[in-house]
């Protein structure tokens, strides 16, 4: 079976995929009794994330670490921009938002929790695409990852007291060593099983296979979070709408203040594309994994919305990376003379 295609097929229609799972999802939960099937529903959550983040973590190459001290700055200015920047931002976003039209408690802590987990594993491959510095992108991967156990409650505590909104912080923070903790310790001793079993070669050849298994259990986490929910939506479907704005804006501001940011601190274009797309992109799939484990379903919409909204900005983002390049005047990369 040709695992690069059915991934690149997965890639490419997530946006689809993920509104298919909407629609069909909500269909269902109008149409049966969740409520019967609850301990049901638990288990197979629990199943759902299991497959969804434990491949993730098998290509995850925590081997790079060791070449972080080489680039302190970038590394710095990624994590900041990703773990501090990115949550601070969407707190005034919904601030502002709540302004004109209220937000439900619940809502808001999906919207803070979308922005806190670490970032999506694909912003090594769109840093791959637009000619960027791989091994950067895969340290700021490695270390958000690393550094969610702390920022995760952190963050959803210290806004939950502000908001004076009840949030379980031990339970949130037993939920990230379960779900990200424990299949990265088992998704490194299968990667290293593998390539004792099969060699590098082999390795490689089955690599494209576990993120395809990660963004179908994706899609069925957000088919499950949309049929939980589907009455609750059915009566403030303005809820949805809502979050997409606060959303919205926060993928405008963050790739145009770090294009502007990185070139005002001669940050190297390669550089440049390996810190924002780590800091950006958030993985949606975390933050619905969380919010699910913790039993906290609607907190769960927001981040089963992102991909909506996050996938045609940061491709968008690729789709111009030549015109971007210019901006650091380096015509060999906006030619695509430059390797990796």
């Amino acid at each position: 079976m040709d695992y690069l295609r059915l991934k690149n097929h997965l890639d490419k229609f997530l946006p689809l995929y993920v509104t298919f799972a909407m629609i069909i999802g909500f269909a269902a939960g109008m149409r049966i009794n969740v409520k019967e099937y609850h301990n049901y529903l638990h288990w197979l959550n629990i199943a759902v994330v299991i497959t969804m983040i434990y491949p993730m973590m098998i290509n995850l190459r925590l081997e790079e670490l060791k070449n972080s001290m080489k680039q302190g700055k970038q590394l710095a200015i990624g994590l900041t921009m990703g773990l501090i920047v990115a949550p601070l931002l969407m707190w005034l976003l919904i601030y502002i938002v709540s302004v004109f039209h209220p937000l439900n408690p619940q809502l808001e802590l999906g919207l803070m929790l979308a922005m806190v987990v670490p970032c999506s594993s694909m912003s090594i491959a769109y840093t791959g695409f637009t000619e960027g510095n791989i091994e950067l992108a895969t340290i700021i991967v490695a270390f958000s990852f690393i550094l969610a156990i702390i920022t995760v409650p952190g963050w959803l505590w210290l806004y939950a007291s502000s908001s004076h909104v009840s949030v379980p912080t031990m339970l949130l923070i037993i939920t990230i060593i379960e779900v990200v903790f424990v299949p990265m310790f088992f998704g490194i001793l299968t990667r290293s099983y593998l390539l004792k079993k099969k060699g590098t070669d082999g390795f490689l050849r089955l690599k494209p296979l576990f993120p395809s298994i990660s963004l179908i259990g994706m899609y069925l986490i957000v088919f499950l979070i949309f049929m939980e929910k589907a009455k609750l939506i059915a009566k403030k479907p303005e809820m949805v709408l809502i979050a997409l704005i606060p959303l919205t804006l926060y993928y405008l501001i963050s790739l145009g203040f770090l294009t502007y940011f990185n070139r005002a601190l001669h940050i190297r274009y390669e550089d440049h594309m390996a810190i924002t797309f780590p800091s950006v992109g958030k993985n949606e799939g975390t933050a619905m994994a969380i919010a699910m484990s913790a039993g906290m379903g609607l907190m769960a919409i927001p981040p089963a919305i992102t991909p909506l909204i996050q996938i045609p900005f940061l491709i968008g983002y690729v789709k111009i990376w030549r015109k971007i390049a210019e901006l650091w005047g380096d015509k060999n990369v906006s030619q695509g003379s430059v390797s990796n």
